[in-house]
C-alpha cells in the first residue's frame, strides 16, 4: 500500500488522511525531524483510496506562475474595535469573522496553543473566551485529527487553518456532500517549523531566563507601545507567574531567527501549491504587508473573497470593519513570496536539532558572523559611503 507514501508533493501533515480513513488504518506522530507524519497500518488498510481523495500529494498541477487570486474581491481591512485590533496579530478581521458566526449558530473551529501541554491544536470554541484564544498567530503544526472527526452532518461549522489544512478539509466534504454546512477560511502560510525548534527553544528560554519548564501562556505575536504590528513581541509566562517578553520578536527572537530564515520548515511548504497557485478557501485573510500600509502600526488585514459564499460572509461582517478595496497588484506587492529556497543547511539543522547542543549554540554554529566577518562588513560600509 503506497498511498501515503506517494513520491509526488511532500506530506503537508494536515492529517486529513486519517480523519477520512474508514478503518482506521492511519495514526499520526511526530518523525525523527519534529513534523507530524502518518503512519500507516498495513493489516488495517484495504486499500480503498479514500485518503488519496483528500491528500495534497496528489493535488493535480496548474499552469507555472498562474495566480488563482487574480480575479478575486481583495480588500485592506481592520475592526472598528480599537480593542479587538490590539489584541489581534494584526487587524482583527479574523475575530470580527468568528464572533458573527459563533452568534449565529455555527462551530467555530480554530487553533489555540495549549501551553500547559506544549500543543498546537484545533479546537471548536465553546465561550468567547475560546475565540480570543483561537483568534492570535501561532507558529507551529497544529494537530487536526481529534477535532475534524467529530464534524456532524446536521451542524454548520466555520473552520479556520492553513491552506493545506483547508485544502484536505474541502476534498473530504465534498466526498461527503457536506459542503453548504462549512465556511473554509485560511490564509497566506510562510510555513510551518520542526517541533525540534520549538523543544530547543524552550529549553534555551527556560535556561537562561529562569522560567520554570511548565509554562501557562504563550503568546507568538504581541503588540505593545514599543512592538506595534510591524514589530510584535513575543510573550511566555511560566507557572510560577514570571515572564519572558521579547520586543520586536521577527529580527531579535531566537526561534523567529530561525523560523524567518527557513532553515527548518516542513518539506511541502518549500514549495507550497497552495500559497499562490491554489486556494481551497471560501475567505484568506492575511497580514497586508508590503508598502501600501508600512506606515500603520495598528494592524491591517489583506482579506480574498475567493468563492460566492466567500463574498456572502463578506457582506455580512464588513460593517464591522474599516475596509479599503484593493487591487491585485496590492495584493503582489504584500504576498510576493512564491516559494522558499531550501535552506542550504537544512538537513544538518534538523539534525542538530534532535542532538544535544543547545539552540543558541546551533544559530552561533550555522548563523552568526564571525568578528572578522563583521569587522570586514563595517570596513566596507565606511568605504563605499565615503564615495557617496
Amino acid at each position: 500500500m503506497n498511498h501515503i507514501n506517494a513520491n509526488q508533493n511532500p506530506c503537508s501533515s494536515c492529517g486529513l488522511c486519517i480523519v477520512s480513513c474508514l478503518h482506521e488504518a492511519i495514526t499520526f506522530g511526530y518523525d525523527a525531524d519534529g513534523f507530524y507524519k502518518p503512519i500507516v497500518n498495513e493489516d488495517k488498510c484495504n486499500d480503498c483510496g479514500v485518503c488519496c481523495k483528500v491528500c495534497y500529494k496528489y493535488l493535480d498541477d496548474k499552469s507555472p506562475f498562474e495566480n488563482t487570486f487574480k480575479d478575486k474581491s481583495i480588500y485592506a481591512a481592520w475592526s472598528k474595535d480599537k480593542n479587538t485590533v490590539l489584541t489581534s496579530s494584526s487587524g482583527g478581521v479574523g475575530y470580527e469573522l468568528t464572533s458573527y458566526y459563533y452568534n449565529a449558530g455555527y462551530k467555530i473551529c480554530g487553533v489555540v496553543f495549549d501551553a500547559p501541554n506544549d500543543v498546537c491544536k484545533h479546537i471548536i470554541a465553546k465561550s468567547y473566551w475560546d475565540l480570543q484564544q483561537i483568534k492570535t498567530s501561532k507558529y507551529l503544526q497544529s494537530n487536526t485529527v481529534e477535532v475534524f472527526s467529530q464534524f456532524k452532518k446536521e451542524e454548520k461549522y466555520m473552520v479556520v487553518g492553513t491552506p493545506c489544512q483547508i485544502y484536505g478539509l474541502r476534498k473530504l466534504i465534498e466526498l461527503k456532500k457536506w459542503e453548504d454546512n462549512f465556511i473554509l477560511v485560511d490564509f497566506f502560510c510562510y510555513g510551518t517549523p520542526s517541533f525540534n525548534l520549538w523543544k530547543k527553544y524552550k529549553k534555551y528560554i527556560c535556561k537562561k531566563y529562569r522560567l520554570d519548564s511548565k509554562w501557562d501562556f504563550v503568546n507568538f505575536r504581541k503588540k505593545n507601545l514599543e512592538s506595534k504590528w510591524h514589530k510584535n513581541a513575543i510573550l511566555i509566562q511560566d507557572s510560577g507567574s514570571r515572564e519572558f517578553e521579547q520586543n520586536r520578536a521577527f529580527s531579535k527572537d531566537l526561534f523567529f531567527k530561525f523560523f524567518l530564515n527557513s532553515s527548518c520548515l516542513n518539506d511541502t511548504c518549500y514549495h507550497c501549491k497552495l500559497r499562490l497557485d491554489h486556494c481551497a478557501s471560501d475567505i484568506r485573510i492575511a497580514d497586508f504587508w508590503g508598502p501600501k500600509y508600512t506606515n500603520n502600526e495598528d494592524g491591517v488585514n489583506l482579506v480574498i473573497a475567493n468563492t460566492e459564499k466567500g463574498e456572502d460572509v463578506w457582506d455580512k461582517i464588513k460593517d464591522k470593519l474599516i475596509v479599503e478595496k484593493c487591487s491585485f497588484e496590492d495584493l503582489e506587492k504584500s504576498q510576493a513570496t512564491r516559494y522558499l529556497s531550501v535552506h542550504p543547511k537544512r538537513t544538518v539543522i534538523l539534525k542538530e536539532l534532535r542532538g544535544s547542543r543547545s539552540l543558541d549554540k546551533i544559530y552561533s554554529k550555522h548563523f552568526r558572523r564571525s568578528l572578522l566577518q563583521r569587522g570586514l562588513s563595517y570596513i566596507k560600509r565606511k568605504f563605499f559611503s565615503f564615495f557617496i
